[in-house]
Formats: C-alpha cells, sequence, structure tokens
C-alpha cells in the first residue's frame, strides 16, 4: 500500500509539472517580438519577407516584390483560392497544418498607400509599371509554440508555379532566438534587395497610415490622402445617360446596401446604372469617372470609411468586368461624414455611390 501510494503521488508530481512546463511554453509562444532576419527559401529574387511581427493574437508577415514587367498585379483577401496561406512543409508528415488569410494591411506601391485593409471584397487589382516596389503586410493567426517551420503559397496548387511569391520553409523562431536579429539589420537587408534592380520606380512621400493597436482595431489618422473636399448641394438621381454631366455628381439610386455591408441589395437593378455608366465611358472614350463611395452616419468612423471605399470600389469592379480601363475609374470615400442634405440625421439613402464625369475635352 505504501509502495503503491508513493507512485501515485510521483505521477501526480510528474503530470503537474508537465502541465506547468506546457503552461510556461505557452506562455513563451505569446511573446510579442519582431523577427528582422527570416530564414526561409524562394524560387525568384524579386521578393522578399522583410520581417515577422509576432503578436499575441495574430503573425504578421512584411512582405515587399519588385514589379518585373508593365502588368495588372492583383491582391486577394482570404476568401479568395487565389488568396496567400501557411501550411507546413509536405514532408513534417504528422503536423499537417494550414492558416488561411485573415486580411492585408497597409498595401503601398512605391510607399504611396492604396488599401489600408483589404478584408471584405474578394480582390482588388492595380495596373503597375516596370520597377513599382509594392509592399503589404499579411495577418495570420498567432502560430502555435510546437510549429517550427511553414511555407508561404500564394493560391490553392500554386505551390510549383514559379511564378508565385512562394516562400518555403520560413523558420518560426521564439523570442528567445538568438537569430531574431535587430531593426537596422533589417532595414540594411532591404537596402541591398532594391540595390540589386537598376530600374526602380521613384518612391513617393505618403501619409503614415491609421495606427494599430495589439487587436489589429486601427485609429483613424486625420491626415489621411483619400478625403476630398465635401459637396454643399444635394446630387441628383441618375435616371439615364443625359444625367450624366462633367464634373458633377451624380447619385445611381439603384445601387444600395444593407448596413455594414459591401454587396449590393439588389444586384440586377444595381447593374443597370453600371451599365449606363459603361455606356458613357463607351461613347466618350477621353473622359473617366470618379466614384465617390458613402455610408450612413451611424457606427464607427474608421469601419465607416472602410465601407465607403469597399462599395465604390464594388461598382469599379463590375466596370472593368465589362471591359473599361481601371485607370479611367477613379474612387474617392468619406465614410458619413457626406450625409445627404435633408438627411444630417441617418438615412438609408447615404449608403450610396455618387459618379462624377470627368472630362477631358
Amino acid at each position: 500500500m505504501k509502495a503503491l501510494y508513493n507512485h501515485s503521488l510521483f505521477s501526480l508530481l510528474f503530470i503537474c509539472s508537465l502541465l506547468l512546463l506546457g503552461s510556461n511554453a505557452e506562455l513563451k509562444a505569446n511573446d510579442k517580438f519582431f523577427d528582422y532576419l527570416p530564414k526561409y527559401r524562394k524560387f525568384n529574387s524579386n521578393y522578399q519577407i522583410d520581417k515577422i511581427e509576432y503578436r499575441e493574437k495574430r503573425t504578421v508577415i512584411y512582405f515587399r516584390f519588385v514589379v518585373e514587367e508593365d502588368n495588372n498585379v492583383a491582391f486577394y483577401s482570404g476568401s479568395h483560392p487565389n488568396a496567400w496561406y501557411l501550411r507546413t512543409p509536405p514532408r513534417m508528415r504528422g503536423i499537417e497544418v494550414q492558416f488561411k488569410l485573415m486580411e492585408i494591411t497597409d498595401i503601398r506601391v512605391n510607399n504611396e498607400v492604396k488599401v489600408d485593409i483589404l478584408k471584405d471584397i474578394p480582390e482588388i487589382e492595380y495596373e503597375m509599371k516596370r520597377g513599382d516596389v509594392v509592399t503589404c503586410e499579411m495577418h495570420f493567426a498567432r502560430i502555435p509554440h510546437y510549429i517550427r517551420m511553414l511555407d508561404l503559397i500564394e493560391g490553392a496548387d500554386g505551390d510549383m508555379d514559379n511564378d508565385r511569391f512562394n516562400c518555403f520553409d520560413i523558420l518560426i523562431k521564439t523570442a528567445q532566438s538568438p537569430l531574431l536579429g535587430k531593426e537596422n539589420e533589417a532595414q540594411k537587408n532591404t537596402q541591398r534587395f532594391e540595390s540589386t534592380f537598376t530600374y526602380l520606380q521613384p518612391q513617393t512621400t505618403s501619409q503614415p497610415l491609421a495606427t494599430t493597436t495589439e487587436d489589429n482595431t486601427p485609429e483613424p489618422n486625420n491626415g489621411s490622402s483619400h478625403m476630398a473636399e465635401p459637396i454643399d448641394y444635394r446630387p441628383q438621381a441618375m435616371t439615364d445617360l443625359a444625367d450624366i454631366r462633367c464634373n458633377k455628381r451624380v447619385i445611381l439610386p439603384s445601387i444600395s446596401f444593407k448596413e455594414d455591408d459591401v454587396n449590393f441589395n439588389g444586384r440586377v437593378r444595381a447593374m443597370q446604372d453600371i451599365k449606363t455608366l459603361r455606356q458613357y465611358l463607351e461613347n466618350y472614350p477621353t473622359a473617366m469617372i470618379r466614384l465617390h463611395g458613402h455610408t450612413d452616419i451611424f457606427g464607427d468612423d474608421l469601419r465607416n470609411l472602410q465601407l465607403s471605399r469597399e462599395r465604390a470600389m464594388a461598382v469599379k469592379l463590375e466596370l472593368v468586368k465589362m471591359g473599361i480601363e481601371r485607370d479611367r475609374i477613379e474612387i474617392l470615400f468619406y465614410g458619413g461624414r457626406q450625409p445627404l442634405q435633408g438627411l444630417e440625421e441617418g438615412g438609408i439613402e447615404n449608403r450610396r455611390v455618387e459618379a462624377e464625369a470627368i472630362c477631358t475635352e
């Protein structure tokens, strides 16, 4: 009986020690730190991981690439089949894990902010020139402490495509790793990387993005370059092609949105207005269309800014699908800061997109 008691006590102590070790490991896994010297393999020399940030609940990969020829470059949110994802290398059998992309933030071209957050629409595309430098931040869930290596793959079944921005065998480090490097080393790596290209486009000075808190809730940036001057009139509703006039906004009345939504509230009706815009652009091949996105006045200001951008972008994407060149469509967005006259206290009509013809002749 005594021997059995001692054995049971020993087992209990052993289990407690394992739980304590596991708790300590989990605490270490949740340390917040940067890996300034990422270790990985890649297909080509025109892209790199600048650094990896380990937050309490997220892993953020800071990515950079140089455009090698004039082309359209698309970015995909996590809902798109061509989105980036993280996976354990195939040779690591027994630990098959994938991490879906949560969102992409701070998409910049030559340091000019293009998109703050790409999350609620499947894709966004830009026409880029040879030598453009593109940077972005990919957000994934925090990598568990037991995983030590991951692949970054662009798109489903894209792991063997040499044209994809894939990174293999990314070493997942801990806060105690001696291989983390320092911030100035990451900056030197970026300088060396870009120095290998003799055709880089000039960098611009861009407004800083909204600051980000630990739970990735941005705080509004009052100096946003996306904001335009408010109007002091209520635009008329577009009923036919004749209502579109140079440098005058018109409301697209068939395009509406439910609260906190970027999908058309009645797609068939919405397409009627979009087809009218397409007809105008086809009739006047030198003209452009400027789309103005809006929300109602309720809710978080930054979220409303994002919604208004994505609503205008939804109209642009449909026009592009119809064959209109992307660079003929501009976007401005205001959140709830430009309610319609008479609807300053609310109104679903404020969830709207306006169109403005920009005439060059």
